[in-house]
């Protein structure tokens, strides 16, 4: 959904963007808004305003499910996770548009531009851990999560350097931990 100026009581649909894949991740950047989809390896760039095509990224060896994605405002960059190659691709929106990956933990998920240092914050599902790399892939920290924590998918820090997660195992929780892994609270 599109909305401009202010959000309605009663949404509704203004535009929508068909294709013949499922969308894996959307994310936005000044007036560019990137979708990426199942089992391609480009992403489309659409129009914030008019949601009309505008170009297409080519990103080599990105696998066939790419779960997330998002960009840096400051390295005018776009990141996408790589489930089943385990990796993490890197698009330079300027320019060349110059591709980069590097290996995270097994099964990526989720990933998100932490807001106060721009690194980036990956969810590896299959080792159950969150790893915080720079935005050319230097791995800054692992952090191992809680036992009770079985299906972590995505993870956002807020301002407070505190990190939100979202647990789709058995708990089916959010929950609030600090960048060394500490469970400070659950929604459950």
């Amino acid at each position: 959904m599109v909305f401009t100026g202010k959000v309605p009581r009663e949404p509704r649909v203004t535009h929508v963007i068909r294709g013949s894949q499922a969308v894996g991740g959307i994310a936005t950047l000044g007036e560019d808004v990137f979708v990426s989809r199942y089992n391609s390896q480009q992403v489309e760039v659409y129009s914030a305003t008019s949601l009309s095509l505008q170009r297409r990224l080519m990103v080599p060896e990105l696998g066939p499910f790419s779960f997330d994605l998002d960009t840096c405002a400051a390295d005018n960059c776009l990141l996408l996770s790589d489930y089943y190659k385990d990796s993490v691709h890197r698009v330079e929106l300027s320019g060349n548009h110059v591709v980069i990956k590097w290996a995270v933990g097994r099964h990526p998920v989720g990933l998100s531009v932490m807001a106060t240092a721009n690194h980036v914050l990956v969810v590896s599902e299959g080792d159950r851990k969150l790893q915080v790399f720079t935005t050319r892939g230097k791995l800054l920290r692992n952090i191992r999560l809680p036992s009770c924590i079985t299906g972590p998918n995505h993870a956002v820090e807020l301002p407070s350097g505190k990190l939100v997660l979202c647990d789709a195992g058995k708990n089916h929780q959010v929950c609030l931990i600090t960048t060394g892994g500490r469970l400070l609270r659950t929604s459950t």
